[in-house]
C-alpha cells in the first residue's frame, strides 16, 4: 500500500519531488535497506536455525539490525523533509 500511495504522490508532481536532495537521499536509502535485507538473507540469513543452539546472537546479525533501524529512521525523517523542500504550490 506504500509504494503504491508514494508513487501516486510522486505522480502529482514529479519534477518538484525528482528536484529535492531528500527525495534522491531517500531513494538511495531504501535501495540500501534492500541491499541490507539482501544481503542479510544470503550470509547470516541461512543460518537461523543455529541461533537457537548458540547461547548469542551472531555479531553479524545484530549489525544487520542496526543497519536497518538506522536506515529507516533516516528514510522516515528523509520522506518528511521532502515537504519542507518542496516549493509552495
Amino acid at each position: 500500500m506504500m509504494i503504491v500511495t508514494g508513487v501516486l504522490l510522486f505522480c502529482g508532481d514529479p519534477v518538484a519531488f525528482y528536484n529535492s536532495i531528500f527525495f534522491k537521499v531517500k531513494m538511495l536509502m531504501l535501495l540500501l535497506a534492500g541491499l541490507n535485507v539482501w544481503l542479510f538473507n544470503a550470509t547470516v540469513g541461512r543460518k537461523v536455525a543455529e541461533w537457537e543452539i548458540d547461547a548469542e546472537t551472531p555479531g553479524r546479525a545484530k549489525a544487520a539490525a542496526v543497519v536497518s533501524l538506522v536506515l529507516w529512521v533516516a528514510i522516515v525523517a528523509a520522506g518528511r523533509a521532502i515537504a519542507y523542500s518542496l516549493p509552495p504550490p
